[in-house]
This record gives structure tokens, sequence and C-alpha cells, in this order.
């Protein structure tokens, strides 16, 4: 197979219109040369992914509506950009090319056209015919997972030729799609890709995928009949948790069932296709680059510049070209033991204060006893020398065992990154998650244990069979494991919690810099606000989501 990557050349038949965005592209004016070109199969499916970087969607506005908005990402409101502050109609992106509504359904569209048209290709095997639908299925289960938590039921457009005009289908009828989709890819994938494949999706990824669909959808089945512990600056609250719309009649414990099946499925491959790394540290960094923990990922390729921006700026220490605009919440960063290394190489640690002053950073947590030296052994650093101050990221391209500064200013280049979208340790936290609602507490913790293990955190060594207290566990091993991954607020609103505990915590400090960010939010945070194009091109969408 060739590189996806390279076919990004000859994607110029690809364009968005620039009134009506995904809506009514039609990018494939030569469908019927594709159709019969050599490679043209794979031209199809590789234009899907192109969106990802096309549209911007990974390069900025994908972290900001996905994981700024919950308790624990605290940045200045010039960073958080209205979506970080429950306010999608605020945000640069609302109703362009890169709303991440816009964006999802033209990852919808051009899979619906890949579907339809690979049986059509003369010059492709079946079994790679079977393996491209595959992929096209996959992104669209991908796609459609991120529109239903993010807007509630959305029209179902399943077909290229799908008319504009459609009403919004129901939340589980757009899950009963996603699982379609899923369980069609993951016959057909391969069980890992690797090489010039890397990126391309497979069936450890279409399944891990999976389980996390049917977890998505017993927690929120659940919601509104459980009770749920909170860490909310330091003080443990139990909240009854809220019921999600759209899951009245679903019986949680059916899909937990499913999710502990793929999980068990996907660890008896451990080793063969996907693995743990043996420590933190030696998942992230320029030396680990696509390492066996990393099922899929969207792929970044410098040479095409098919790359990040924003996403290196917000996400990426100092010392290796980022910028370091975002942060944690100050109580976040002591969620971590002392010993545990995702508190050390899984979070950054360096903060900027001003958007303009270029030397305006913070070391974060500024604690000389745990982090006793710079790289030149001196005990203490002044903030203007933050250049030469290394902390490792998961958003950075540098070694995170020896890790070498650079002494420039690092600038506004772009860099490859990689983003990392499916690692195979959620296996074990869904599996924990699953077994602890069906009756299996400690079980749960045995899970668990593998994670806190491995990151060097202290074992829970089952002391404790509460349903409850392990419910909570396991949510905030997902919060220190998952930190910057994109997974946050979404557990917040599949447990039905993201309303209590964000009024809960009212505000919070981004560590160092005196600056607070609110976290109060009100109802309608709960679904983001629909584009207005949407609702107005499409007559049977009828009115936004509530309070928008």
């Amino acid at each position: 197979m060739k590189k996806h990557s390279v076919i990004l050349l000859i994607l110029s038949i690809f364009s968005c219109t620039s009134c009506d965005f995904s809506l009514v592209e039609h990018p494939y004016s030569t469908g019927g040369d594709m159709i019969n070109s050599s490679g043209g199969a794979n031209q199809m499916v590789t234009a899907i992914y192109n969106v990802f970087w096309s549209s911007e969607l990974m390069k900025k506005s994908y972290m900001e509506t996905v994981d700024m908005d919950h308790d624990h990402a605290a940045a200045p409101t010039w960073v958080v950009s209205g979506a970080g502050e429950g306010n999608m109609t605020t945000h640069w992106s609302y109703n362009t090319a890169s709303d991440p509504f816009n964006a999802f359904y033209r990852i919808i569209n051009r899979a619906n056209y890949a579907i339809e048209n690979l049986p059509l290709v003369k010059d492709t095997t079946d079994n790679l015919v079977g393996q491209y639908m595959g992929e096209a299925k996959f992104l669209r289960a991908f796609a459609y997972f991120h529109l239903v938590r993010m807007y509630g039921g959305v029209p179902l457009r399943v077909s290229y030729e799908s008319p504009l005009d459609m009403k919004r289908s129901s939340v589980m009828e757009v899950y009963a799609q996603i699982e379609k989709d899923l369980l069609e890819a993951s016959v057909v994938l391969p069980w890992k890709t690797e090489g010039d494949n890397w990126g391309r999706a497979n069936r450890t990824g279409a399944k891990l995928l999976l389980a996390r669909v049917y977890a998505s959808i017993g927690s929120a089945a659940l919601a509104g009949k459980v009770n749920m512990e909170v860490d909310i600056k330091g003080l443990i609250q139990t909240f009854a948790t809220d019921s999600v719309a759209g899951f009245s009649r679903v019986d949680a414990s059916v899909y937990y069932a499913k999710v502990k099946d793929l999980c068990d499925e996907i660890i008896t491959t451990r080793g063969i296709y996907y693995d743990l790394r043996p420590s933190f540290k030696d998942i992230w960094g320029g030396a680990n680059v696509r390492n066996n923990e990393f099922v899929w990922g969207i792929s970044g390729n410098s040479q095409l510049d098919y790359t990040t921006l924003h996403l290196g700026y917000y996400y990426s220490a100092i010392p290796y070209n980022g910028r370091g605009w975002a942060g944690m919440s100050e109580h976040a960063y002591g969620l971590y033991g002392d010993s545990d290394e995702r508190g050390i190489h899984g979070i950054f640690h360096f903060v900027k204060q001003s958007f303009t002053a270029t030397s305006a950073y913070v070391r974060i947590p500024d604690d000389a006893t745990k982090y006793p030296t710079g790289p030149d052994g001196v005990a203490s650093r002044a903030v203007a020398d933050y250049y030469n101050i290394i902390f490792p990221t998961k958003w950075y391209m540098g070694d995170v065992v020896s890790p070498k500064p650079v002494t420039v200013d690092p600038g506004y280049a772009y860099q490859a990154q990689d983003v990392i979208m499916i690692r195979f340790v959620e296996a074990y936290l869904l599996r924990a998650e699953a077994r602890n609602e069906l009756e299996d507490p400690l079980g749960a913790l045995d899970d668990l244990d593998i994670v806190r293990k491995r990151a060097k955190a202290g074992p829970f060594e089952r002391y404790t069979s509460n349903k409850i207290t392990v419910r909570s566990l396991v949510m905030e091993e997902r919060a220190l494991e998952f930190v910057q991954e994109f997974n946050r607020k979404f557990d917040l609103l599949r447990w039905g919690l993201y309303l209590k505990v964000m009024n809960s915590v009212g505000s919070v400090r981004v560590q160092g810099t005196g600056l607070t960010i609110t976290k109060t939010r009100e109802p309608r945070s709960l679904l983001y606000a629909v584009p207005l194009n949407e609702i107005n091109i499409n007559k049977k969408f009828g009115t936004n989501n509530p309070g928008w």
C-alpha cells in the first residue's frame, strides 16, 4: 500500500464550498477518473484522513473545543477561546469550515463516497477493497461518535447523496450506526498497522473504539441512578449523578458485558500486536515515536506540511518548539503522587502568562525539591531563562531520557506531531469500569493496579469492594492517565457529572500565574451549539440545542 500522506499532493480535486461547508461538499468532480485511475481507491480513503488537517481540526480547533472545557483544564481566556468557557458560539471556528460539526460531517461525506465507490475501482483486489472499506467505516464511526457526544442526536447521513434536508436522529439511532460501522470494520481490518501505513485504522483500534462507545452508552444509562465521588480541590465530594438524555430505556449491564468481552479479547493479544510500554517515560518523546502502545492516531508528516500548528503551541514543552499557552489547574497537578511518572513525564510544566510578553513563563510546579536541577545542574532557574529548562510532556518531539535544550526563541514554526487517539492501556481502564458495573469491583482494582504499577504509582491492592468508590477510582485513573488526550470532558458528560463538578469547582487557578478561569456552567453547555449554517440550510433540522 502507498503512503497515504503522499496522496495529499494530488488531492486538489477536494475542495469545500466557501459558504455551505460540509453540507454541500462535492469534491469528486472527476470521480469517474478516480474510480478508473491507478491508486484511486487509496486516494478516496486518504482524502478522509486529510480532513483532520485540511480543516485545521487537529491543528487548532479540536483541542480547544474538546479538551479545554473541563475541571482539570486551566488557561487564560485568550487561550480557551469561547469553547473552553462552555460557549461554542463565541469560539473563532463557530459556523466556519473549521467548526467541529462541519469538519466531522466532511469526514462522513468523504467516507460515504468511498464506501459507495470502492467496489467500482478496477485495479484493486477484493481484500484491499475490504480493508479500505473498513477504514472508511471506522472513520465515519469516529466522526459520528464525536458528533453524538457533542451535539446529541444529529442527522444520519450515510450515503453520499443524502438530502440536505434531514431531521435529527435519536441518540441511540446514531449509536446504532456507530456500532454497525465498527463491527463491520473490525472484521476486515488488519490487527495492526505500522511502517508506511501507520495512522491507518486497524482492527485493534476499531475494537477499542467500540469498547469506548459501549462504555459511553452504559455509563449514560446508569447516570441519574448512581453516585460518584470526585476530588474537588482536595475535598472528596459525593455527587448524585444527573440523568443523560437519550438513554432512559437502555440496559447498562448489556453494554458493559460487551465492553468486557471486547477488552478481554484485546488483552489476550497483548505482546502480539500492541502492548504496554515498560514505563510511562518510555511512551512519549522523539525516541518513542509510533511505539507499540499507540494503537491509532492522526499521523503527522513535516515534509508535506502535514503537521500540527496550535496543537504544538498549546501542548509542547518550551524547549521543543512549543509555546506553553495552556496548562492544568493547580489542583490537577496535585492529584499525582510523588512517585507517579505520569506527573513528571505525562504533563507539561510551563504556562505562559501573557500573549505578548516573550519571557512571561512560569515553571509548574516551581518546586526545587521535586525538580532540583536544570540540564546544567543549576538548582533554581530564572523565569526569563525558560528556554533551557527541561520538563518533558506528551506533546514534544525531544528525547525524554536525555533531553537537549534549545537556546533560541522557538518561534511559530510548524512541527511534525502525531496526535495519539487510542492507546493499548485503555483496554485495562475500560475493562476495570465494566468489571465494577458487572459486580466485580475487586477485579476492577486488579486492572487499575496494572496501569498504576506501570506508572510507578502506588497500587490499590484490592483495598475496597465498594462499587461507588471503585467507580470513582476508575474515573480518576482515566483522568491521570489520559490528561490532555481529549477524554475528561466526555467522561464528565457521560456520567452525568459535568454541571455538578464544574459548578462545585467554581474557578481554578493556573498554577504559578496568579490567573484564574471560571468553571461555572449553565445547562446549555451540556450540548454544543450547532452551527447556524446547518440549521439554515437543513430545513428539517429544527431548532438549535437548548439554550442556544
